[in-house]
């Protein structure tokens, strides 16, 4: 996949064949996003084109509403970079989300980079997307706007799980809410984060449970409420089984502030330093206050035991 940063790239773009042209945030990149990526790239082979997707940062929310420091996203560039590239895109546009870009109409948006600039013979938009500052409909406008003639606009409807939408707004409410397995069932897969493992103070070690503490931007990546959690964690290619707790470790009350660690299971390697990637496959249970560290050790056992029948499960349910 050609990653490109911004629209106003270089002359010289190879338009040969033509573009099939997606454009939106895919925080996530969710079912319906797939599917819709998936109608892009189907539709592109059959034209002989080259499928494009055009996407923002920051993303919008973050630039209209920046004085609240509350939006957080559910991939970062990194993730959303890999994800899109798995669905087959041939080119991927990063345009830099300000007041210029939000300032443009959808006819001037459509025209100068649609049109012109990438060449486009379809655009596939989804059943709410907009263009513009005047947030036209995108398929209304691509529909009935003389500027489009010629250019096929291709609607992807509304995607549903259980008379749910599929959409980032509702894979975030899972999360925020700790259903784990609805957000697995809207994003077509586990909720995914990554980061270095760092120094702690090693008490899970002491207990019989040495745990990863993982760094991870909660400034800018959505984390589940805090509890305990089975999960599933990658390390170097090796998929390993393991228990995360995500919280403020109030039974030894360390004041070291939030943390994030994970008990890896079967595994005793030095991975300090080393970057892991977690998946949350299911809630235990909320974190709480036990008043000894024997009664947390005992908790602590059931909780692995829980955690390992939650891996199985889901493992099973994957096959």
């Amino acid at each position: 996949m050609e990653i490109y940063e911004g629209l106003d790239f270089p002359e010289g773009f190879d338009k040969t064949g033509g573009t099939v042209v997606t454009v939106g945030t895919f925080d996530g990149v969710h079912k319906a996003h797939a599917k819709l990526i998936g109608t892009l790239t189907g539709k592109a082979r059959s034209l002989g084109a080259k499928s494009v997707v055009i996407t923002f940062d920051p993303h919008p929310r973050t630039f209209f509403s920046r004085t609240n420091g509350n939006f957080r996203l559910l991939s970062l560039w990194e993730e959303k970079e890999a994800l899109i590239a798995s669905l087959g895109v041939d080119i991927l546009i990063v345009q830099q989300f300000d007041e210029a870009f939000a300032s443009l109409t959808a006819e001037d948006f459509f025209n100068r980079y649609l049109k012109e600039k990438l060449g486009a013979r379809a655009v596939v938009v989804g059943y709410d997307h907009s263009f513009g500052c005047e947030k036209t409909n995108a398929y209304h406008f691509l529909s009935s706007s003389p500027a489009a003639n010629g250019i096929e606009a291709i609607l992807v409807p509304k995607m549903e799980y259980n008379g749910i939408t599929i959409s980032s707004s509702s894979v975030r409410r899972a999360l925020e809410g700790g259903d784990i397995s609805l957000a697995t069932a809207l994003l077509g897969r586990p909720y995914c984060f990554s980061g270095p493992v760092v120094h702690g103070k090693q008490l899970g070690r002491t207990l019989g449970y040495p745990t990863a503490n993982i760094q991870v931007d909660e400034s800018l990546k959505l984390m589940p409420p805090d509890g305990v959690y089975a999960v599933r964690v990658t390390l170097d290619g090796h998929v390993y089984g393991g228990m995360m707790n995500s919280g403020m470790r109030p039974t030894v009350d360390d004041r070291l502030g939030h943390s994030i660690e994970v008990n890896i299971f079967d595994f005793s390697s030095d991975i300090y330093g080393c970057t892991l990637e977690v998946e949350a496959l299911a809630w235990i249970r909320s974190e709480r206050k036990f008043s000894s560290l024997e009664n947390l050790k005992a908790q602590l056992a059931l909780d692995a035991a829980s955690c390992r029948a939650a891996i199985e499960k889901f493992n099973d349910k994957s096959h």
